[in-house]
């Protein structure tokens, strides 16, 4: 198994940037490493292979201190920032848990040299489709009223409470009520 070069280097910043930094910031303080050298021609392929790089280190790092010093180290995607056991709002065993899938797949040298600029191009677009309906989602809460940790007997009911508010037969906004119907479908597909 290949060590990753970077992991020094990313704890080193991790520690002077102790309220926490971005994997831009992290990439961007590593630009000139040795690392980061050899990289594919094609630009979006190269990218995905020093994403790859940063975060195969971090969640190293994240294993690294949990066993040895029982440090978490919070891997989002704006903020890199290693807590302390109280720091840590949530339990950081579950914490950890909850990321086994991330971490399983950039822990894995095989998905790096193994991805090509076909499967990187798939992936930016899954990403994007993903985004674009978690934004219809967030306004389709809005729509109906909700919060965004609302169940589905929730989404049915306010939908039921506002489409009778709102339906053009009994003299309400046509085009409030189409709004409304839209936001309950997108909803019910995936509350």
């Amino acid at each position: 198994m290949m060590r990753n070069p970077l992991i020094s280097e990313i704890l080193s910043l991790l520690h002077e940037q102790s309220a926490g930094i971005s994997e831009y910031e992290i990439m961007q303080g590593l630009t000139e490493h040795e690392g980061f050298s050899g990289f594919a021609e094609e630009a979006q392929l190269a990218l995905f292979q020093k994403h790859f790089m940063v975060m195969n280190a971090l969640y190293e790092l994240q294993h690294q201190l949990w066993q040895e010093e029982q440090l978490f180290l919070e891997i989002s995607a704006l903020k890199i920032q290693i807590l302390t056991p109280c720091e840590n709002e949530n339990s950081s065993e579950v914490a950890i848990a909850e990321t086994e899938k991330l971490s399983d797949y950039y822990r894995d040298w095989d998905n790096f040299e193994n991805t090509d600029e076909e499967q990187v191009a798939e992936l930016l677009g899954s990403f994007w489709i993903q985004f674009a309906c978690l934004d219809k989602r967030e306004s389709a809460y809005e729509v109906l009223e909700l919060e965004s940790d609302a169940v589905m007997q929730q989404i049915i009911d306010s939908y039921r409470r506002l489409a009778a508010t709102h339906h053009p037969d009994k003299g309400g906004d046509k085009e409030m009520f189409i709004r409304i119907r839209q936001a309950y479908e997108i909803l019910k597909i995936n509350p």
